[in-house]
């Protein structure tokens, strides 16, 4: 076993393609984070909530599964919070990756046709192939496709299932909601969308935001990304909720998230109208970031506070990470098979903390390798 990885790893190595694990030096610039309105990072945020629960005491493990006694009246306070907000049950998980997978495989049968995008997360496809059910993709974001297949096979099975991502994390591009609810009132199938990089980022997330709540049976809100901490939220209906708790095996046989974790997690929800001018700052950032990479002919196709800038030779992705970092700048290169053949990239992560000025120090260094 010892002598194929070490084979498989020098095939990795020999086409520039090995991770390694990079620790995040506190002096850079962080442009490769997630925490999109910087509520993971923002100090002031951070003593607030320790002011808040500081004589709880709270416990930092829940040393068992939701099931035996990992059911704090924590997480059951939060859970009640998700309901006052969306009008929907909801489920919290330890992670968006066993919220979508846990849910696709526990709930989809033989019987369910899954439509998905093509570009969704590996956590979705995890989900699918463990579901072993029949599914087929469309086209990334491409609602005319979408639209085809659904006349393919809208006759022939009871249960289908769509699955999309309201932001794409690569290429920061969105799915058309609109779109999508004028099909699924032309046709007849449940809709799944996972939130991971638009919760936070548009305050309770684009359905919410959009007034979609009604219309979507199935949303999965990790909060690693814009909810500043770590965890999941399914929201659905009872049914779908009694069956995971009975049927759900990453949700049966894992620890539940520890009551800290919980709190931090209820102080953000319960708080995310405080957060607007974080918000506002990030877009208004985007904006500028945007404009000024047309200026300087710096290309993508993103259109979101997540920026891919392609850099398909190796080499000349690491030189611009490189430079990058002797600048000041903590960005990350993402290569296949995180991405397609060719397509590798720079993908900049905006947060409210980065001012403009430091944006046009960065485009000016990105400019030089084009």
């Amino acid at each position: 076993m010892f002598e194929r990885l070490k084979k498989e790893l020098d095939e990795i190595r020999k086409e520039k393609r090995l991770r390694k694990l990079r620790v995040m030096e506190k002096k850079l610039i962080n442009l490769s984070s997630n925490d999109y309105i910087f509520l993971g990072s923002d100090i002031k945020i951070r003593e607030e909530f320790y002011n808040k629960y500081e004589s709880l005491m709270l416990p930092l493990s829940s040393s068992s599964s939701r099931l035996i006694s990992g059911t704090f009246k924590e997480i059951e306070e939060l859970e009640l919070e998700l309901y006052k907000i969306y009008g929907k049950e909801s489920l919290v998980f330890n992670s968006g990756f066993d919220a979508n997978s846990c849910f696709i495989e526990t709930v989809c049968s033989k019987d369910t046709l899954i439509i998905t995008d093509r570009l969704n997360h590996a956590s979705i496809y995890k989900g699918i192939i463990d579901s072993k059910t029949k599914f087929v993709t469309y086209e990334h974001l491409n609602m005319e496709h979408l639209e085809r297949l659904l006349v393919k096979y809208s006759e022939k099975y009871d249960e289908i299932l769509v699955i999309t991502e309201t932001i794409y994390s690569m290429d920061g591009d969105c799915c058309n909601l609109k779109k999508l609810i004028e099909l699924k009132k032309k046709y007849r199938f449940d809709i799944m969308i996972d939130e991971a990089h638009s919760y936070g980022v548009y305050g309770y997330g684009m359905v919410y935001g959009h007034k979609l709540l009604e219309e979507v049976e199935h949303i999965i809100i990790p909060l690693g990304k814009g909810g500043g901490s770590i965890g999941a939220y399914l929201l659905t209906n009872k049914t779908t909720k009694d069956y995971l708790i009975n049927k759900g095996k990453k949700f049966i046989y894992t620890t539940a998230l520890p009551p800290i974790n919980i709190a931090w997690n209820l102080f953000i929800l319960r708080n995310m109208h405080k957060f607007t001018d974080n918000i506002k700052k990030l877009h208004k950032l985007k904006y500028f970031t945007l404009k000024k990479m047309r200026e300087k002919g710096i290309k993508t196709s993103s259109k979101t506070h997540i920026i891919s800038i392609i850099i398909p030779e190796i080499e000349k992705l690491e030189k611009v990470v490189e430079e990058a970092k002797e600048k000041g700048f903590f960005i990350y290169p993402v290569k296949e098979p995180t991405v397609p053949k060719g397509t590798s990239r720079i993908r900049i992560g905006l947060n409210s903390s980065v001012d403009k000025l430091q944006i046009l120090d960065f485009l000016d260094i990105v400019k030089k390798f084009f």
